[in-house]
């Protein structure tokens, strides 16, 4: 649905912005399917990582691809809101560009849409508001210097947006002023002042001002002309996303306007160039034909990115339906176990421990029950790092973790076991845009801080940390030494590949 609506709303703005439907139907294609190579993502990464095929040490030097699929579809975020933001820059044009008699009564309605717009994006994910903050200070301050003789309009559109946007935000802030301590070091905020020139969407639109610029300085374009400021615009935005933090010095996981909107502001800028091009260049029969077969290369291209996506996850995928119908009969025993008067009440909530991690993240979506412990618990507001590694270390040691079985899954350099020790930064150059080593002492501290926890468990803790049910592959024979010292359990039910056990706590 959402790649349908993509696909509407930026054929919309570009069609406004431009008036060539081949070309925004064309751009549909070239923006949303490349928008994976441009951030360096899925089969770029991809084939690089297969060392069987590709020399070793070209392999060493491409880290492993992180997005193998179309990212703006990654999850519902940014899925849901991305439409949003071509909707916002199509309303912003419209309040800026609107002609005739009720041109300013245009301005008002138009720059009203705008703020409401805003006000969506601002409530759905702050990757591309802020981009659509960035966007709209470009194409006003683009236009205040193009355009001067329409200064009047340009501060009216800004105005009423901003007058829109005003309530949205100052309830926004007030509840972002109330997030827990551990949020800014769960998000990996990076306190710098660098600046960050070299990404592949920056390249790209480097490359689109100096054609802008070169072209108007030859006469063959006018600085003036709307589709030159506002395809500008889109280049700036890239710009001005990845190098805020030179005035703000703070940056957030910029990787996430390199993958989900920065790269798709690029692409719409390159084909806004070439649309251009179009106007002073060769005949439009010959550019139609170069259109068509770009389109249709994207298309392939996009084919291929959701191909390797599916047979990459399918696997995973799989384990994700068959947990899913464990939550399921979970949500069943919600109504005998406690569940729903708990919830109700504000009393204490079953919970459910997941032994495979790259499921327990899942769970909530699925039950109503809490969970002991899961890899992005700490993104949430109200638990602390010690209580997340309290949480994890209990979850190890109820499912008989050992020095042995703790070295071994150390050995494997899962990233959800290691969340469970060290902050996402340090697990993660992607997220934190630098790397910080985790150094050999550093896990060994680590593991003798879980042993001495194991060692001196009791039953105080047992009841801090009190657990209702268990979720273990039926494909492993479970460990219950630790277990047993303070629980009971049932036989366990089996359901797809995983089973359900019940446990309860001795007197």
């Amino acid at each position: 649905m959402f790649a349908v609506f993509s696909s509407f709303a930026l054929f919309w703005c570009l069609a406004l912005v431009n008036r060539d439907s081949r070309l925004s139907a064309a751009a549909v294609c070239i923006v949303l399917c490349f928008g994976t190579p441009i951030a360096f993502q899925g089969i770029l990464r991809y084939v690089p990582n297969l060392n069987f095929l590709i020399p070793m040490w070209i392999s060493e030097l491409v880290r492993p691809a992180s997005a193998y699929h179309l990212p703006f579809l990654r999850f519902y975020l940014p899925a849901v809101a991305f439409p949003l933001f071509f909707v916002f820059c199509a309303l912003v044009w419209l309040a800026l560009t609107s002609k005739g008699q009720r041109g300013a009564l245009a301005s008002w309605a138009f720059g009203a849409l705008a703020g409401i717009t805003f006000v969506a994006l601002v409530f759905s994910y702050f990757y591309l508001w802020t981009a659509a903050v960035a966007w709209l200070v470009s194409v006003c301050a683009l236009w205040l210097v193009g355009r001067r003789a329409e200064w009047r309009r340009v501060l009216i559109v800004l105005g009423v947006v901003m007058v829109t946007v005003a309530p949205g935000m100052i309830v926004y802030l007030s509840l972002l002023a109330k997030r827990a301590s551990t949020v800014d070091s769960a998000q990996a905020l990076v306190l710098t002042h660098r600046p960050d020139l070299f990404r592949p969407s920056e390249i790209a639109v480097m490359i689109v001002l100096a054609v802008l610029i070169i072209a108007a300085v030859r006469r063959f374009l006018t600085w003036s002309d709307p589709l030159v400021l506002f395809t500008a615009s889109l280049a700036l935005t890239v710009l001005a996303v990845f190098n805020q933090q030179v005035v703000t010095g703070r940056s957030l996981q910029p990787i996430h306007y390199e993958w989900f909107i920065g790269n798709y502001c690029a692409l719409a800028a390159i084909v806004l160039t070439f649309g251009l091009w179009r106007r002073v260049g060769r005949g439009p029969l010959q550019a139609n034909k170069h259109l068509l077969a770009v389109a249709v290369v994207a298309l392939i291209w996009g084919g291929l990115e959701v191909w390797l996506a599916a047979s990459i996850n399918l696997e995973v995928n799989r384990q994700v339906d068959d947990i899913s119908l464990v939550g399921k009969r979970l949500t069943q025993l919600a109504e005998s176990d406690g569940t729903s008067q708990a919830a109700s009440a504000g009393g204490s909530i079953p919970v459910v421990l997941v032994e495979d991690l790259r499921l327990a993240d899942r769970l909530p979506t699925d039950a109503p029950q809490a969970i002991l412990w899961a890899p992005r618990m700490l993104v949430f507001p109200g638990i602390s790092e010690e209580e997340n590694r309290e949480r994890f270390f209990d979850q190890l040691y109820y499912l008989g973790y050992d020095s042995a079985k703790f070295n071994r899954k150390l050995d494997s350099l899962d990233w959800n076991f290691y969340a469970g020790m060290f902050p996402y930064y340090r697990l993660s150059r992607v997220v934190s845009g630098h790397s910080t080593p985790i150094y050999p002492e550093e896990i060994r501290e680590q593991t003798k801080r879980y042993l001495d926890y194991s060692a001196s468990f009791t039953g105080e803790r047992a009841e801090k940390s009190r657990v209702s049910y268990l979720v273990l592959s039926a494909s492993t024979e479970p460990n219950w030494t630790n277990l047993d010292r303070w629980y009971v359990h049932d036989e366990g039910e089996r359901i797809g590949s995983f089973v359900l056990y019940r446990v309860k706590l001795k007197n």
